[in-house]
């Protein structure tokens, strides 16, 4: 916080092939973690620059000193440095600060906040005042406090201590501790908080299993700035009960890791600081979400996984995500092409198995990283269990097997990645090829290849397409009975419109993990005469005869869903599936865009597999 020159931050290339391998050492991670804190003091620094300027324009009463703040952080850092790096350790100060920046500075960039300017310029004294409860400096600031709550950075939040939904309030500290006193009344803090205390909602530490040991991070459920999306957010009230089942939970999947995969334990306790629950809507009821943010260095938001091995999947997911954030910061691996005004014009999307959406280079790479490092924990994880657990493990990890050998090929293609860039995809490259000759048990490796032959094409149907003038062309051959001309390549037009959730994909996890439910489930969908339901559960269990027929319902109730068509071709036996009809899978969009010409034509439209024979006589 003081005038002391910051450190300077190099990356080795060593360190840089160690890190894309998963092979980070601890004075890599350290590497990691001190640079983001440079930035975060950096990120302040520019905000004293304009945060007095920016206070005196606001016309608020009381108003907000950055001066005043950036003393008492300093003093701060002198009698007690520890209770600073406490306080600055709470990633959400850097969420808070970066998007302050980008209100001051009049970026787009972001959700915009719902807070008045007043209230984010004032939690500059919020951040002072928790580093001096903590280091017992005395001092008097007013604050914002949001719905009668104040935010103490890596503390907890303190209140309620008015009604108004924003509302000034006015911390004292002492050697004691605080007071915070607001219109409605006011809440005392000593400075050796107890977990429970009146008018204190608490950052909750994780605990092992015994709860003893503190694993490293806590459950951030108060913090306003916790939220990706919408900020900043009131504390969320969910029970002990609740509570104690996301501890329990994140407690074994900390285990796990432990236990099973030792490195990928240890980055995850450098790098992650906080784990924020986050809620799913209705329509995304049964699914798992997870988010990292370059906003936010060491804060993971997930929901509830089903159990501790999907939980430890997830964390080792989104810790990749924080170290390649980390990462970026220090080496440029993906270059941004911009024009002669400085607007980005990055140049491809790619398709990455993982996503329904195209993804620029950027995107895959991150991409790739992070579902190296899941594959890797599947690949341990299965040499681990037995039975239904093995099954998952196997599959789990044939599928990402198989998503990543076509994503890191694509990847090295990019013209956009930098010689560091290829180095790091390279490495990736090496270790996904080792994994190839990996055996995998015949059920998980059937439904992996199924469920990855499923995706690509779908995700071609929906997103690549043959020029118009193409499809009328092929469209006259065909009603004049030519032979079909060769096929040009398609072009990408992506239609986020058309995308939906994944229903193949859990549907096989579920068969492997949990038969019996499996079976039952599959007679509800049969009941219930939902052809895509019935036919997704029959393609899952092997069942040919049953999933032929219900692709051809779909098919019949929507003529224009190539799904449906493309369920029907995966789902025949392997002997039984025609060269020709393989079309389908390798160029979908063909076969769309040629039916739309002739239904366009006023002619009649032959079947999408017949027209698929026709098109692969002399596909390209």
């Amino acid at each position: 916080m003081t005038a002391a020159k910051l450190d300077v931050h190099r990356l080795s290339g060593d360190s840089l092939r160690s890190i894309a391998a998963g092979g980070a050492s601890e004075a890599d991670l350290l590497l990691l973690r001190s640079a983001q804190r440079s930035q975060l003091l950096l990120v302040l620094r520019a905000l004293l620059d304009r945060v007095d300027e920016t206070a005196r324009s606001t016309r608020h009463p009381g108003g907000v000193s950055g001066q005043t703040a950036w003393q008492l952080l300093c003093t701060v850092e002198e009698r007690a440095p520890e209770a600073l790096e406490s306080v600055l350790a709470d990633p959400t100060v850097m969420a808070w600060a970066l998007r302050l920046l980008r209100r001051l500075s009049g970026s787009v960039a972001g959700t915009p906040s719902a807070a008045p300017l007043w209230a984010d310029l004032g939690q500059f004294h919020a951040l002072a005042a928790a580093a001096a409860l903590r280091a017992g400096v005395p001092c008097a600031l007013r604050v914002p406090a949001h719905r009668g709550m104040v935010w103490l950075p890596g503390a907890g939040m303190a209140g309620p201590v008015a009604r108004r939904r924003w509302s000034e309030a006015e911390i004292r500290v002492d050697a004691a501790g605080a007071v915070v006193n607001g219109e409605l009344g006011k809440s005392v803090l000593p400075r050796i908080r107890p977990a429970r205390l009146p008018g204190w909602l608490p950052l909750r530490m994780l605990r092992d299993e015994d709860g003893v040991t503190e694993l490293g991070p806590w459950l951030d459920t108060v913090s306003p700035y916790r939220d990706f999306t919408r900020y900043p957010r009131s504390p969320d009230r969910s029970d002990d009960g609740r509570l104690q089942v996301w501890e329990t939970r994140l407690a074994g999947a900390y285990a796990l890791l432990d236990r099973e995969s030792p490195a990928e334990a240890a980055t995850l306790r450098a790098l992650v600081r906080a784990l924020v629950p986050r809620s799913l809507s209705k329509a995304e009821r049964g699914l798992v979400a997870s988010a990292s943010s370059l906003d936010a260095f060491g804060v993971i938001t997930l929901s509830l996984p089903h159990d501790e091995t999907q939980t430890a999947a997830i964390l080792v997911h989104e810790t990749r995500h924080q170290q390649l954030n980390a990462l970026l910061s220090l080496v440029e691996l993906v270059r941004t092409p911009v024009d002669s005004d400085g607007v980005s014009t990055g140049r491809r999307l790619h398709y990455a198995p993982w996503r329904s959406d195209p993804r620029p280079v950027g995107g895959l790479l991150h991409g790739v990283f992070a579902f190296a490092g899941v594959g890797r924990f599947w690949l341990t994880h299965r040499r681990h269990v037995t039975g239904t657990e093995a099954r998952r493990a196997d599959l789990e990890f044939a599928v990402l097997r198989e998503q990543l050998r076509e994503a890191v090929a694509a990847l090295l293609t990019d013209e956009d990645l930098t010689e560091q860039g290829r180095l790091f995809a390279g490495e990736i490259a090496h270790l996904v090829a080792a994994w190839q000759d990996d055996e995998v048990a015949a059920a998980p490796a059937a439904l992996a290849h199924h469920y990855c032959a499923l995706r690509r094409a779908v995700w071609r149907a929906r997103h690549l397409e043959i020029p118009t003038s193409v499809a009328d062309r092929f469209a006259r051959a065909w009603a004049a009975g030519a032979a079909a001309p060769a096929l040009p390549p398609s072009t990408l037009r992506p239609r986020p419109d058309l995308i939906r959730l994944d229903t193949f994909g859990p549907l096989a996890r579920l068969r492997l993990s949990a038969p019996t439910a499996f079976a039952r489930r599959r007679r509800r969908a049969d009941k219930a005469g939902e052809p895509a339901l019935r036919a997704g559960y029959a393609a899952v269990a092997g069942d040919a005869e049953q999933a032929a027929l219900g692709y051809a319902e779909w098919t019949a109730q929507d003529p224009w869903d190539p799904e449906a068509w493309i369920g029907a071709v995966l789902a025949l036996p392997d002997p039984a599936r025609r060269a020709d009809a393989a079309l389908l899978l390798d160029r979908p969009e063909a076969v769309v865009g040629v039916l739309r010409a002739l239904a366009a034509a006023g002619g009649g439209c032959p079947a999408p597999d017949e027209l698929a024979r026709w098109l692969g006589g002399n596909s390209a």
